[in-house]
């Protein structure tokens, strides 16, 4: 408070202290009660104003709170205390003051239940023991004897008769308070039955058991005799006056309108063949002379025709779907969609609540309370089966012929429809069944998701699902041969896409997830499993599907504005009542062993009665288990929405934010794993430095193995020679890759005519060990090696062409310039066309190096930085290297028949041959080499022109 105490609040402080603890004034416990309460009163509002609403509420929370902690009394004299101190004819002015105290006594209570467990005997409220009263009439008569007349007495026993009523009365009462408690000892059981026979025949006769439920011709007079409940039967005598006999009319069976609501019913749960039913071959037809007294044949058999059959065939449809299903034999358990089971079971929930509405609307029929008629029970029909007519329209567009089809295509065109079927729902009874059967039906494709990543377990018996392993003989899917090669089914790790189901199909939002995310996080745990690492798998205490479950129903309390924990999700624990004795026991000093209480003297006799009811207040009962029903997902949705809305991405949405938190780890740590133990972006570098002469690092090899084959060395082609040249290059750059790297020489090199052939007698082989041999395959290490047989070409052509010297064209003898004269045409040809074939290679240099290597290198480092998992991995690779491979192809196949680079290098080496045999030049040659190299240019040229490069 913001001012001190006044005196006249302290005094009454200090009596209402001394009232209620009964403290006296001074002492050390009132002293601290009233600090207490000071302390209360300073730290409290400065106003308050009463609202005797929240009083009572107040005052019948603590009780309610008693009552739980079971202080039953308590709570009890609670209530009576406050009826009593405020009451109903109180004036304004007491009632403020009575609420100012109440609110305050509120203020300062500080852990009831709490006090009365620590000091339960302070509290403890004493029963009044009502004093015995004493039946004075009874006690009169004690001593009298009472005689017992001749039966010949009439008027004596009439007499005495109201006597021995009252005393056998009173004697089975005080028998029966006496032995209320006493437990019931049954030496041995009753052999005799009692049978009530008029009960059992009244029974029987509300069962199906009946004359009129099996005979061909029954007549069951109706009990009014007024004109509209005596159509039927009036129609019928009418019928025959007119006939006069002459036409034979069937007399038409007359039962009752109950017994007709009764046989619907008990058609609605099993069709079979009844008085006003019978089977025609495999349908079933209504009897056409058969009928209610209140209107004619032919009405009452368009009526149930028009009105009942098509319940009754519905749950049959139902029924029979549902049973066909069913295993059969051995080949049923392969041969039956999982995914329509679980379809199965969704509408199997939802049928079940309709049964429970149709047995509770039986019992109503059987009492007959009330006038129910068939009218009645159309109506009641119509509304309790509404969702199932809504339910058969939805498996009329969702399901196709399991037998005509395989089973992925089934089970996919029945996930897509379903799915797609939710953006067209009608109103909200029909959305909520909508989704309902859509998470039922995933049931299956979920809990195989959960056991493939989980436990590495891909098992699909059925082959329903959209994912299988490549070693099983199911079609394979046509991905790409870079990518499709290197999951290798070596390592188990070519998990593809079924081919057959159509693209539509896949388009479908659950379904794309599966086919790419899915996909590529079970073939990312897949690998580190293979690894050994299984740092990122965590045991999980839901399942995919039960964690779907829940997320969509959080969603949708989300968007109707609802708080999760009002509703009810799951199942409630199972409650016991733990009853506990009235008087508390407490275990003897020298009850100190666990099975102290096994000796025999400790063991009492429960068949003895009289110590049953000595020891019953320290006898505890046994716990009362009750089991809460059942709350299905369909209550469960329909209790959170309250109209339809868009469905927009909702479940793909949900999903996704399950495999991201669950298994967005995994893709990261395949991708580090790989860089950090196995140093897989070095090897990237390796490879661009050795096949592809990134930053000329081979320079030093490829212009010694140049020399030794223009200078004629016979041993040019030892491959020990060029392996430990090429190793020594590159072994301080690559410490850990440079003895997997070894140069290879066909064995008939010695046969190469010129140094062009000598050319295509290396090639260059790397071993890719596992594992990353699943990201560079045995196909794009072939592609690198076709790419460092071009280039080494291209370097081959500018060697030779740049040490064709000037001076060899002019002879170093004096006596022979009058003839270089006369060649002085010749030589300048040959000029011109070494520096046209300089242009043209220089111009195919810079185009791969500084535009194809280039831009594919810096796409390809983007890929790799951006790829998070083990397919974008493979991918980025894979298509860095089938772009290198088809650039560089472009430009080797180019021309006639592919043939325009050959042309280039064959005139080269003719072109080297003139150069070093000027003398045998004749025009003719000259003309014939320099067409060649203009064919080779002019298919070459608008490959690497600059116009090309801006336009590409």
């Amino acid at each position: 408070m913001a001012r001190p105490l006044s005196s006249d609040i302290s005094e009454g402080l200090k009596e209402l202290i001394i009232n209620i603890t009964g403290y006296k004034e001074g002492s050390s416990r009132f002293n601290s009660t009233q600090k207490q309460i000071h302390e209360k009163l300073r730290k409290s509002d400065t106003m308050y104003f009463l609202n005797k609403t929240e009083v009572d509420r107040s005052i019948a929370g603590m009780a309610e709170k008693f009552q739980f902690h079971g202080f039953f009394s308590q709570a009890n004299v609670l209530l009576e205390a406050y009826k009593g101190y405020i009451t109903e004819n109180i004036s304004g002015s007491e009632l403020i003051s009575h609420l100012n105290v109440v609110k305050f006594l509120l203020c300062m209570s500080e852990r009831p239940t709490y006090k009365f467990l620590d000091r339960f005997q302070d509290f403890e409220v004493k029963k009044q023991i009502e004093e015995e009263e004493i039946d004075w009439g009874e006690y009169l008569k004690e001593g009298i004897e009472y005689t017992v007349p001749s039966i010949d007495n009439e008027s004596d026993i009439s007499d005495s008769s109201s006597i021995h009523d009252e005393i056998d009365t009173q004697e089975d009462i005080e028998i029966h308070k006496t032995f209320k408690d006493k437990p019931t000892i049954i030496d041995e059981y009753e052999r005799d039955v009692i049978v009530n026979l008029r009960a059992n025949r009244e029974e029987l006769f509300n069962t199906i058991q009946h004359t009129w439920y099996n005979t061909q011709h029954f007549h069951d007079a109706p009990v009014s005799d007024r004109r509209e409940g005596n159509i039927g039967i009036m129609w019928d005598s009418f019928l025959e006056k007119q006939t006069m006999g002459l036409i034979d009319i069937n007399k038409k069976t007359v039962i009752s309108e109950y017994k007709v609501l009764r046989e619907i019913l008990w058609q609605l749960w099993d069709m079979h063949a009844s008085s006003v039913f019978y089977w025609k071959r495999n349908h079933l037809e209504i009897r056409d002379n058969v009928t209610i007294s209140s209107t004619r044949a032919i009405n009452f058999q368009d009526f149930l025709h028009n009105q009942i059959m098509p319940y009754i065939k519905l749950l049959d449809f139902f029924k029979e779907f549902s049973s066909s299903l069913l295993i059969k034999d051995e080949l049923s358990t392969t041969g039956i969609p999982q995914t329509y089971k679980s379809y199965t079971n969704g509408i199997r929930n939802l049928i079940k609540p309709i049964y429970k509405e149709l047995s509770k609307l039986e019992n109503k029929i059987r009492e007959q309370e009330t006038t129910y008629t068939l009218l009645n029970l159309t109506c009641d029909l119509r509304a309790i089966l509404e969702p199932l007519v809504l339910v058969k329209k939805i498996h009329d567009y969702a399901t196709i012929d399991i037998n005509n089809q395989s089973n992925i295509v089934c089970v996919c065109s029945l996930l897509a429809r379903l799915h797609l079927s939710l953006r067209y729902s009608s109103n909200k009874l029909d959305q909520d069944l909508k989704i309902t059967l859509y998470i039922e039906t995933l049931y299956y494709y979920l809990t195989v998701i959960d056991m493939w990543l989980m436990k590495n377990d891909l098992t699909d018996y059925t082959q329903e699902f959209l994912i299988f392993n490549n070693n099983t003989n199911r079609v394979r899917n046509s991905l790409s041969d870079s990518i499709s090669s290197a999951m290798n089914d070596h390592y188990n790790l070519n998990f593809d896409v079924v081919e057959e189901i159509d693209e539509k199909i896949k388009e479908d939002g659950i379904l794309k997830i599966i086919t790419t995310s899915v996909i590529q996080i079970g073939r990312n745990l897949h690998f580190l499993r293979l690894l050994g690492d299984y740092s990122v798998i965590q045991e999980q205490k839901e399942t995919i599907f039960e964690e779907f479950v829940r997320k969509t129903l959080e969603e949708l309390c989300t968007i109707f504005g609802q708080d999760p924990k009002d509703v009810t999700f799951d199942e409630q624990d199972i409650s016991e009542d733990n009853a506990t004795p009235k008087t508390p026991i407490i275990c003897p000093d020298d009850c100190n062993k666990l099975n102290e209480m096994d000796n025999l003297e400790n063991l009492v006799d429960t068949s003895d009665g009289f110590l049953m009811l000595a020891f019953r207040d320290f006898l505890k009962p046994p716990n009362k288990i009750t089991k809460p029903d059942k709350c299905s997902l369909y209550d469960k949705i329909s209790k959170i929405t309250k109209t339809s809305f868009l469905i927009t991405n909702f479940f793909e949405k949900i999903l996704n934010d399950i495999l991201k938190q669950r298994f967005a780890v995994s893709c990261i740590r395949v991708k580090n794993l790989l860089i950090e133990h196995h140093m897989l972006e070095k090897k990237f570098q390796f490879l661009r430095h050795v096949y592809m002469f990134a930053d000329n690092i081979i320079f030093e090899f490829y212009r010694r193995f140049f020399e030794k084959v223009n200078a004629g060395n016979k041993n040019w082609g030892n491959d020990l020679w060029l392996t430990s040249h090429l190793q020594d290059i590159i072994m301080d750059i690559y410490p850990e890759f440079y003895d997997r790297c070894l140069v290879v020489v066909r064995k008939n090199w010695t046969n190469c005519g010129d140094s062009l052939e000598a050319c295509d007698t290396i090639s260059i082989k790397m071993d890719i060990k596992w594992p990353l041999n699943i990201i560079i395959t045995d196909a794009q290490m072939s592609v690198y090696r076709e790419t460092f047989d071009f280039i080494l070409k291209i370097k081959w052509a500018l060697y030779t062409l740049n040490h064709l010297s000037f001076s060899d064209l002019s002879p170093k003898d004096p006596s022979k310039k009058h003839k270089c004269r006369a060649n002085a045409y010749i030589n300048t040809r040959l000029m011109y066309l070494r520096f046209a074939l300089i242009n043209l290679l220089n111009g195919i240099h810079h185009y791969l190096f500084s535009f194809v290597f280039a831009k594919c290198v810096r796409k390809f480092e983007l890929d790799f930085e951006k790829a998070n998992d083990l397919f974008s991995i493979v991918s980025s690779h894979a298509d860095f290297v089938a772009e290198i491979g088809k650039l560089a192809r472009e430009i080797r196949r180019c021309g006639r028949k592919g043939t325009a680079f050959d042309g280039v290098t064959k005139c080269i080496v003719q072109l080297k041959s003139m150069w070093e045999n000027i003398n045998t030049v004749t025009p003719l040659k000259l003309y014939e080499i320099y067409r060649n190299y203009r064919v080779s240019f002019d298919a070459i040229n608008p490959i690497i022109s600059p116009q090309y490069l801006f336009d590409f």
